[in-house]
């Protein structure tokens, strides 16, 4: 057999049949980001995406390579037919990225991978018979394609190429994306972060951790912008229109770390409960939206679900509820025992505020932060201008795990006394451990009543409206897992939720809320005339309907949360293939894929839900 009717791993004609192909996925990956390239930007935003590009190019071409190459071993003919078919597939593949962000203004993910997959999903999205032919066909028409470009590189005569020159720039371009993004994001600069959203399945390196462990801090703030300077974002979608007469109330948020809904009871929280008897609504079925600090803080302020989390964090975009306070001259006193830049708050929901006005408390146990940071409150409350109204945040940590309280909160006194992770039994340890938990709720309702009869003592309760939730659950072995930020049980997504104020008459509601309408339902009670389509997915707490569906995210998945099944769906590309089905409660389903037949129409709204507030978005 002559050489060139076999070639060799490393003969001419192989390597130009994956050069050949690298160009298309080159062409393809400038094409999915071409309105990146054509709109306005700084000159190294767009050197960087075309690097990236350059180099995201070669990554796709790595899988159908190095595949046909260890088919290669068993033949020639097993070799070309992979080199052939997954040449074909991944051309497919960024073909179809393409349309969905041009339809949906982001990549290809695992939930619109799982809802494409499902029997009748691609039919639920608006295709119907015809479309799904012409997609095979098309499909089949890129296999032949990829066959006739083999047999071409195998036949024609071929030029010398310096080969390591060009693998070489390659694998510069790549590890220069690396670095320009890395930095781009440690100096918040924006066209560089927005630009990096075009690429196909992208993924963000960062050097924060390693920066912030040499001394340095990254750059928080953030120039001004309006809605078309925001790259992919398209947040809000209509500019805000005030009532003339709008009414400015003064604004408390509280919130707990990892509280969940059955906490607030006479027993565990008595100051609360009281409150909300005598005072306001208590909500007895609200989901935060989501099951860690991150995704349950981004949606009680944005109402939006977490995928939006990074474009907002890249942009350095505030909530339209925290700009309309501003605007209207809100004095802050904004205090938390956790940390404002971790989760990255002082970069996203108070992005435009002062960082003097951020007071962090990171000495010593949570319970005592808590006690000091309520001090500050009210010391904040004394010291205000009360010509104007006010904005209060306080975020507690007394239920965080390891769950400490002083002597004088013990009202479980069988707890775990010795809590020490390294020599625990969880199995054993677990009920003593969920009453240092119960312990730890009851100090923090000691600290709600001390600034709640506090603002009572002046005057403020009636001028004021007033939140006090979790900003997620705890889940004690119930369904398997322990704490947080794992999955979406009922245990780490329901919460406790009391909204107090003017014109609101003490009820106690079991409709199904969620985190996503607090931002709805404060702008509306601060005369945003809007519909809250035009700013968030939520809806005010007062228009919920019974039947509707709530979303929670975690990191790099969004959970449907129905009155009877729950999906959670990845929405980072790393995850095109995990699914978890369920009943509401938790329970295991025997049939996942009837379940995903059933909900196709909602997950299809969830996609737009998803999708509104990018550019593309609808």
């Amino acid at each position: 057999m002559t050489q060139r009717s076999r070639p060799s791993l490393s003969s001419a004609p192989w390597r130009r049949f994956f050069l050949v192909n690298y160009l298309l996925f080159l062409l393809v990956c400038l094409y999915v980001a071409r309105q990146a390239l054509l709109q306005p930007g700084s000159v190294w935003s767009l050197f960087f995406l075309l690097v990236a590009l350059v180099g995201y190019a070669f990554v796709f071409l790595l899988p159908p390579l190095i595949l046909s190459m260890l088919a290669r071993l068993f033949g020639r003919w097993p070799g070309y037919g992979v080199a052939v078919t997954g040449s074909a597939l991944m051309l497919l593949l960024l073909l179809v990225d393409g349309q969905i962000h041009d339809l949906y203004g982001f990549h290809l993910n695992g939930f619109v991978w799982n809802l494409l997959t499902t029997p009748g999903g691609f039919t639920s999205m608006g295709g119907g018979p015809d479309a799904v032919f012409s997609f095979v066909l098309f499909a089949l028409a890129l296999v032949v394609f990829e066959a006739g470009l083999l047999f071409w590189s195998l036949r024609k005569p071929v030029p010398r190429l310096r080969w390591g020159w060009m693998v070489t720039a390659l694998l510069l371009c790549m590890v220069g994306e690396r670095a320009a993004y890395g930095t781009a994001h440690f100096l918040a600069y924006r066209p560089v972060l927005n630009a990096s959203h075009a690429v196909p399945f992208y993924q963000p390196t960062t050097f924060r951790g390693a920066a912030m462990a040499l001394g340095f801090e990254p750059v928080r703030t953030r120039d001004k912008l309006d809605v078309a300077d925001q790259g992919r974002l398209h947040y809000p979608r209509q500019a805000l229109r005030v009532a003339a007469d709008a009414p400015s109330p003064n604004i408390m948020v509280l919130v707990a770390e990892s509280l969940r809904w059955d906490m607030l009871t006479p027993e565990i929280m008595p100051n609360l409960w009281r409150f909300a008897e005598e005072r306001g609504i208590r909500f007895t079925d609200h989901y935060s939206g989501g099951n860690g600090t991150r995704m349950g803080i981004f949606s009680l302020f944005y109402g939006l679900p977490g995928n939006y989390w990074f474009a907002f964090l890249d942009a350095r975009q505030p909530p339209v509820l925290m700009s309309e306070m501003q605007r209207r001259g809100y004095r802050m006193g904004l205090y938390t025992s956790a940390r404002f830049s971790y989760p990255e708050f002082d970069k996203t929901v108070f992005a435009d505020v002062p960082e003097s006005l951020l007071h962090s408390d990171e000495e010593g146990p949570g319970w005592q932060r808590d006690r000091r940071n309520v001090d500050r409150m009210l010391s904040f409350l004394d010291q205000r201008d009360a010509a104007k109204p006010f904005f209060g945040f306080l975020f507690f940590e007394s239920p965080h795990a390891r769950y400490y309280f002083p002597e004088e909160s013990v009202i479980r006194p069988d707890y775990l006394k010795n809590f020490n992770y390294a020599t625990m039994d969880l199995e054993q340890d677990i009920g003593g451990i969920f009453n240092r938990y119960v312990n730890a709720s009851h100090h923090l309702d000691q600290q709600l009543g001390r600034l709640l009869d506090g603002m009572a003592e002046r005057n403020l309760l009636d001028n004021t409206i007033l939140v006090i939730t979790g900003d997620h659950g705890e889940e004690f072995m119930e369904n398997g897992r322990w704490g947080h930020n794992s999955e979406f049980h009922n245990q780490q997504v329901h919460v406790p939720l009391v909204l107090a104020g003017p014109g609101i008459a003490p009820a106690v509601v079991d409709r199904p809320t969620s985190h996503l309408d607090l931002a709805p339902t404060l702008l509306s009670r601060l005369g945003v005339e809007n519909e809250p389509r035009d700013y968030a997915v939520g809806v005010p707490l007062d228009q919920v309907p019974d039947d509707r569906y709530r979303l929670a995210a975690s990191w790099d998945a969004v959970a449907y949360l129905g009155p009877e099944y729950k999906v959670a769906m990845p929405v980072r590309a790393g995850g095109l293939f995990e699914m978890a089905v369920s009943r509401a409660d938790d329970t295991p389903v025997k049939d996942e894929d009837a379940v995903m037949a059933r909900l196709q129409r909602r997950l299809v709204e969830v996609l737009g839900d998803m999708s509104r507030f990018f550019s593309g978005g609808r």
